[in-house]
C-alpha cells in the first residue's frame, strides 16, 4: 500500500499530461500547474522540513511562474527564461529563510530541500517546451507513456532490486510502442527517451521511498508526482536530439 499511492499518482499524472498534450497548450499547462501544487503541498512533509507553509508557498509560486513562462514562450529557445525564473526563486527562498522567527533550526536542510523542489518544478516546464518544439504532441505522448510504465512498475510489491530494472524496462518498452504507433515518431528514438525517463523515475523512487514520512498521503502524492514532472526536461532534451 505504501508504494501504491506514489505509483498511482504518477500514472494519473501521466494520463493527464497525455490528455493535456492532445487537448492543447492550456490543458497541458493546467495539468502541470496541478502537479506543481501537489509537489508543493507534500514536499515539506516528505522531507520533514521546518516552516512548511513558507516552503509550500515558495515552491508553488516558482512552479506556477515556470509553467506560465514556458507556456507563453512560443519561439525558440523555449526555455530561455527558465534559468532566470529559477535564480529568482532561489533568492525568494533565501528571503523566506531570513524572515523565519524560530531561530532558524536546520537551516541548511531547509534551504537544500526547498531548492531541490524548485529545480524539480522548474524542470516540469520541459513538457511545455517539448510540446512547442518540432516533435510537438508526439514527443510528449512518448514521454508520458514512458513515465507511466516506469511509475506503474515502481508500485509492484517486489523488492527494489526487481522494481528498478522492471521500471526501466517498462519505460523503454512503453515509449518504443508509443513511438511506433504515433505518426511522425519512431520506435528506436522513443526507446531512448523511455530509457532515460525510466532511470529518472527509478532514481527518485530509490531516493524518496526510504524516507519515513513517505507513508503520509500528501508526501506520497508528492513522491509520485515529482519524478514525472522532472522528466519534462529529459523528454525535451532527448526529443530534440533524436527527432
Amino acid at each position: 500500500m505504501i508504494r501504491l499511492v506514489p505509483a498511482l499518482t504518477g500514472v494519473a499524472l501521466c494520463l493527464l499530461l497525455a490528455l493535456g498534450a492532445t487537448a492543447g497548450l492550456a490543458a497541458l499547462a493546467a495539468a502541470l500547474l496541478l502537479a506543481t501544487v501537489a509537489i508543493a503541498v507534500g514536499w515539506a512533509t516528505l522531507l520533514n522540513l521546518p516552516t512548511p507553509r513558507g516552503s509550500t508557498a515558495v515552491i508553488a509560486l516558482a512552479g506556477a511562474v515556470a509553467v506560465t513562462v514556458a507556456a507563453v514562450t512560443d519561439t525558440p529557445p523555449y526555455l530561455r527564461w527558465l534559468p532566470g525564473v529559477l535564480a529568482v526563486a532561489v533568492l525568494v527562498e533565501f528571503g523566506h529563510q531570513l524572515l523565519r522567527r524560530d531561530m532558524r533550526p536546520r537551516l541548511v536542510e531547509s534551504v537544500t530541500g526547498v531548492v531541490t523542489a524548485l529545480v524539480v518544478v522548474a524542470f516540469g516546464a520541459g513538457w511545455l517546451a517539448a510540446w512547442h518544439d518540432d516533435g510537438g504532441t508526439g514527443v510528449v505522448l512518448v514521454g508520458a507513456a514512458a513515465a507511466l510504465g516506469a511509475s506503474a512498475a515502481t508500485g509492484m510489491p517486489w523488492p527494489q532490486r526487481l522494481t528498478g530494472p522492471s521500471a526501466v524496462a517498462a519505460a523503454t518498452a512503453f515509449a518504443a510502442v508509443a513511438g511506433k504507433l504515433l505518426p511522425d515518431e519512431r520506435a528506436l528514438p522513443g526507446a531512448l527517451v523511455g530509457l532515460a525517463v525510466g532511470v529518472v523515475v527509478v532514481a527518485f523512487d530509490r531516493l524518496l521511498s526510504a524516507l519515513p514520512s513517505s507513508v503520509q498521503v500528501t508526501a506520497s502524492v508528492a513522491m509520485g508526482t515529482a519524478p514525472v514532472v522532472a522528466c519534462g526536461i529529459v523528454v525535451y532534451a532527448l526529443g530534440r536530439l533524436v527527432s
